[in-house]
């Protein structure tokens, strides 16, 4: 939602999403209509900022079933919203789709509202202040309405509605920490006996039950309560309670000292509370959510041969200072690395992936950074090298990683096998937040993952990973048009931009919304004052010099996609030199097996593997797929088919000459 010029109108704008989609102004409502241009606005509003193509919105409107008349349809309702919220909200078409530009001042969105006070709180709870994490969070929660997006089309509440839902749980659950933190026990228990009797299966509110009837003084409740839990899992999934679950219980059959209030557990416990036991506390931070910090005594000591006095880890590289866009990405892992109801899996280990230059590192760290405070026991990075030529081996990682959590050279076993295990030892009872990044397989990796799912581990990786177990997945797309202005902006200075604002439109167009190529563009004007930005912009829009231009001191986009190209098979790279020959458009499996004198299912297969590598987009789920190359990215296998095929091969098809091609592809 970038920003544009400040609504006219003296009253603020309100669009509310959380609850029935609406728009006041002051204290009036804009008439929006029925459910369609609902969910034309509720749409352009979640992509924020972002272009919503034609695709995905006839989708969301008609689902499977669209009209014949449904381009002209959607004009007319992107039309109407514009007309509706009135001057200085902008809904412009941006093929493939429409976007929408919010004002800096005059516009109140109610999710972003929500996001902002959740994201607050959520700090605020990490660095041990829950009076101001509880203050935030409900004021955060107070926002919502009802029902999130109430009132549009099924297919949007559908795709859009669990996520936004799932997001208030985490955040209530998040406030009640901080309550219990504060010693309001006794006042959350009717709430909790609500909320479980609502969503049954969620085990975060089960375990904030019992330790709120611990604490006021009802030992046998507390213990009931995991008997109602575990019973209501086992009858409605077939499962048991969850690791995190059963320690809490463990907990609570031994009156650990580490269910009181954080504030308390050096001073009496309180008058209602149960004595606690005399067994030693399980090791804890500050910032350590209270369900992990009930292991049962026995997990408790740390692990044979532990320096604990080793100082914590701290390897994060610097955050980058001029970070732009990604703000959903960023904060759906923090969300999910500082969750404090137990975990699962795939809530404890995350992927980021994308294509070369995306900035996968970049998000990693700003997330970890985030987070640290969740952390206590370390952050540590580790470069796998897995893009270059001599990836780690896991061995050399493992002796890299057990150096840094305190074991002295001489100590670290020399078989692979065994530093898997003194690894997994080391990291048992720790909150260690691991970042790995630039990972090159499933092989290298496996072996590196702590079992404990008290610590948390951030992934960086050009391939997806898809055969690794019981992860998550954030795949990165290309940054909006306003945040690649906004990035390329800070580079190079606004001064320069806004005194060429075409050629610095150029620029930024050329580079495609890949934060790699803003980076040297960016860095290079700001390098070379003495040249306008008509005279960068002009090397850059040329296709036979735009590459060589993507280059400045250490950083090199044909570099990085070298990199990356040599490490496909050459089934693969001979596929993604022969797609760059058929233009700009997506191409489906047919048209490609054509070209590469293949069977259609043998292409299929070549260009699904490039797009599991990044190297294509699909485009069209419904139907045929048709896979589609990044504009840089066509550059550079454009240029490897001249380098690696001489001539134009005989399979291209007769009328995808090299020079038709070339000339399409820069019309």
């Amino acid at each position: 939602m970038g920003p544009v010029t400040t609504v006219t109108s003296g009253e603020t704008l309100h669009l509310n999403l959380l609850g029935p989609v609406e728009a006041h102004r002051g204290g009036t409502p804009v008439r929006l209509g029925g459910p369609k241009p609902r969910t034309v606005l509720a749409a352009l509003l979640l992509a924020r900022g972002r272009v919503v193509g034609d695709t995905r919105l006839t989708t969301l409107l008609w689902d499977d079933r669209p009209p014949a008349t449904c381009p002209a349809q959607l004009h007319t309702y992107a039309s109407r919203v514009r007309h509706l919220l009135g001057p200085g909200i902008e809904v412009e078409r941006r093929r493939p789709g429409y976007l929408i530009r919010l004002p800096e001042r005059g516009v109140r969105v109610d999710l972003l509202e929500f996001q902002k006070r959740a994201g607050r709180g959520t700090e605020a709870l990490a660095a041990g202040d829950p009076a101001t994490a509880a203050g935030e969070l409900r004021r955060a929660l107070a926002v919502w309405r009802g029902a999130a997006l109430g009132g549009v089309c099924d297919p949007l509440a559908d795709a859009e509605r669990d996520r936004l839902e799932e997001e208030r749980l985490v955040t209530l659950e998040r406030r009640i920490d901080a309550d219990l933190e504060l010693g309001r026990h006794s006042a959350l228990i009717p709430e909790l006996i609500a909320l479980i009797a609502a969503d049954p299966l969620r085990e975060g509110l089960r375990g904030q039950l019992m330790t709120a009837l611990y604490r006021s003084g009802r030992q046998a409740d507390a213990l009931a309560a995991y008997r109602a839990a575990r019973a209501t899992l086992a009858d409605e999934l077939g499962l048991e309670p969850s690791a995190e679950l059963r320690r809490l219980h463990q907990a609570l059959l031994t009156g650990h000292p580490s269910l009181l209030p954080r504030f308390t557990r050096d001073a009496a416990p309180e008058s209602s509370a149960p004595a606690p036991s005399t067994v030693a506390p399980a090791a804890q931070s500050p910032a350590a959510p209270v369900q992990r910090a009930v292991s049962p005594p026995a997990a408790a000591a740390p692990p044979a041969g532990r320096a604990d006095r080793h100082p914590a880890p701290a390897e994060l590289p610097p955050a980058c200072a001029d970070f732009t866009g990604r703000d959903q990405e960023v904060m759906r892992l923090g969300t999910a690395l500082t969750s404090r109801r137990p975990r699962r899996p795939d809530q404890a280990v995350h992927v980021v992936t994308g294509m070369p230059g995306i900035g996968k590192t970049a998000v990693v760290l700003q997330t970890a950074h985030r987070v640290r405070r969740s952390y206590p026991d370390g952050q540590i990075h580790l470069d796998l090298r897995g893009s270059g030529p001599e990836p780690l081996e896991p061995a050399d990682a493992l002796g890299e990683l057990l150096r840094l959590v305190g074991v002295p050279a001489p100590r670290v076993p020399a078989a692979l096998d065994e530093r898997v295990r003194a690894w997994r030892t080391r990291t048992a009872d720790r909150r260690l937040l691991l970042v790995l990044d630039d990972a090159a397989d499933e092989r290298r990796l496996r072996p590196l993952l702590p079992v404990t799912d008290g610590c948390a581990v951030l992934i960086t990786s050009r391939s997806g990973l898809y055969a690794l177990e019981g992860v998550s997945r954030t795949v990165l797309a290309p940054l909006s048009p306003p945040e690649s202005r906004s990035l390329f902006e800070k580079l190079a200075g606004r001064s320069r931009t806004g005194a060429e604002p075409a050629s610095a439109a150029a620029v930024v167009d050329a580079c495609a919304g890949l934060p790699l190529a803003l980076r040297i563009a960016g860095s290079k004007v700001a390098a070379r004052p003495q040249w306008t930005l008509s005279r960068h912009a002009d090397r850059l829009t040329d296709p036979d010099r735009a590459l060589a231009e993507l280059a400045f001191s250490d950083l090199s986009l044909r570099d990085r996609l070298m990199d990356a190209y040599r490490r496909l098979e050459p089934a693969a790279r001979r596929a993604l030199r022969f797609h760059s020959a058929l233009g700009p458009n997506p191409v489906p499996a047919a048209t490609a097996a054509r070209a590469l004198g293949t069977g259609t299912e043998e292409a299929e297969e070549l260009l699904a593997d490039l797009a599991a590598a990044h190297w294509a987009d699909v485009a069209g789920r419904h139907g045929e797929p048709a896979y589609r190359l990044h504009p840089l990215v066509r550059l550079f296998a454009r240029g490897m088919l001249a380098e690696e095929e001489g001539a134009v091969p005989r399979v291209l098809p007769v009328r995808s000459s090299w020079a038709l091609t070339r000339a399409g592809d820069t019309a």
